[in-house]
């Protein structure tokens, strides 16, 4: 009964103050990155702005890639190049790129008839770049004029560092799901950045927006086209080789994100199956002592998953022992555990809001929404872990190159 007991005790402990201690640390390095590093005037490096080469991978993208091209040559930057990579469109995705352009040199279009799948098409981009610095963005983004210099300014500052990470923004905020997207992206995906780019590790620089020095992505042989997440895959591989990555928090682009419960749940199923592909790969690589820099990266991503599994464990728990007739102690708890964490996600809103407000104004009015945002995201969230990450943590990535169909709406 003792055992029983101990175990109970270390169980409900763990889940309890997991997410007070994340939130803890986010907040404690994002005030430390905003103090240490955060600051970029976008000043040119010395010797000049180095070319750069901007590659916009799609499919089926005839919706969105007009806004997508026409921002991209927008850009504030003296030499540029950009690569529209159709991957087989059965779409008018290269026509509407090509008339986006209007004639403008600067611009390719690149149709591979084949529809070979999106890290395959950014490998070839990386092939034919012309400059050393290559820009990676999605199709449904519209770019900031001074994002490029930004991402430039802030990779000059060290020959170690192989990727920066940009911050992107939600764009489509018509609905209650994106509203509560616009949270995660500031609450969650920022301050986490920004923590791990105290250290130079940030372990996703995401597609949507990310700078690499081309030698260096060529150098551990590119994105893999087996992986759900290859940006999770390649930001990893760039530091087991000895690379930095960082974050630019000034480097702003705006994204579309998924609007309805099925394309939420598609698109949280591939990221928690990627998570754990990732894992499955790279995890005892990284564990070894002379990486022991980047262990924060697997111990995070470990720990959220035992939450995750330890949370469903002691709901099961709780619902048997409701259903058996016995009391339930941890009623009381339970609820005062719930409102504890609605203040804690509401303290950290605050101050991840707060140190963005300066890009992005309007998101302050998703705070209304902070009391419940931590209810149905981490439920979402764990579901989609347990449905996906554990299968792909135990079996590694499929065999099969992986494709994407992903319909798109119209980006104002």
């Amino acid at each position: 009964m003792d055992t029983v007991r101990t175990f109970a005790l270390i169980l409900v402990t763990f889940v309890a103050l997991y997410p007070v201690v994340t939130a803890a640390i986010w907040v404690a390095g994002g005030l430390v990155f905003r103090f240490l590093d955060e600051e970029n005037l976008g000043e040119q490096p010395e010797g000049g702005w180095p070319g750069v080469t901007l590659l916009i991978p799609a499919f089926n993208e005839e919706a969105t890639i007009s806004t997508a091209v026409t921002y991209a040559l927008a850009a504030d930057y003296p030499e540029l190049e950009v690569i529209v990579l159709d991957d087989g469109s059965s779409d008018a995705t290269s026509e509407n790129a090509r008339a986006a352009g209007a004639g403008d040199p600067r611009l390719e279009v690149n149709r591979d008839p084949v529809n070979k799948g999106k890290a395959e098409q950014l490998n070839v981009g990386f092939q034919k770049a012309r400059h050393e610095l290559v820009v990676v963005t999605d199709a449904d983004t519209h770019l900031h004029p001074r994002a490029l210099k930004l991402l430039a300014s802030r990779i000059a500052r060290s020959p170690r560092i192989a990727a920066v990470a940009g911050a992107p923004h939600v764009t489509n905020r018509t609905r209650l799901l994106c509203v509560m997207q616009v949270l995660e992206a500031s609450s969650i995906i920022g301050l986490i950045r920004r923590t791990q780019a105290v250290g130079r590790s940030v372990g996703t620089v995401a597609g949507v927006l990310g700078m690499f020095r081309r030698s260096a992505v060529l150098e551990v042989g590119g994105y893999d086209g087996r992986l759900a997440t290859e940006d999770i895959d390649l930001s990893w591989r760039l530091l087991l080789a000895g690379w930095d990555t960082t974050y630019e928090p000034e480097a702003l682009v705006g994204m579309q994100v998924p609007s309805g419960v099925g394309a939420l749940w598609a698109q949280r199923k591939r990221w928690a199956r990627g998570q754990g592909e990732v894992l499955h790969i790279h995890a005892g690589a990284v564990m070894h002592w002379r990486h022991r820099w980047l262990w924060p990266l697997v111990i995070e991503s470990c720990a959220g998953l035992v939450w995750v599994l330890m949370l469903l464990l002691s709901l099961v728990l709780s619902l048997l022992t409701l259903l058996s007739g016995r009391s339930l102690p941890l009623l009381g708890f339970g609820i005062s555990w719930g409102i504890a964490i609605s203040v804690v996600a509401l303290l950290q809103l605050t101050f991840a809001l707060g140190i963005d407000f300066e890009n992005d104004k309007r998101a302050a009015v998703a705070f209304l929404l902070g009391p419940i945002y931590p209810l149905f995201f981490w439920i979402f969230s764990a579901v989609a872990a347990l449905h996906s990450e554990t299968v792909a943590l135990q079996r590694g990535p499929r065999h099969e190159r992986v494709t994407w169909d992903i319909p798109r709406e119209q980006v104002d």
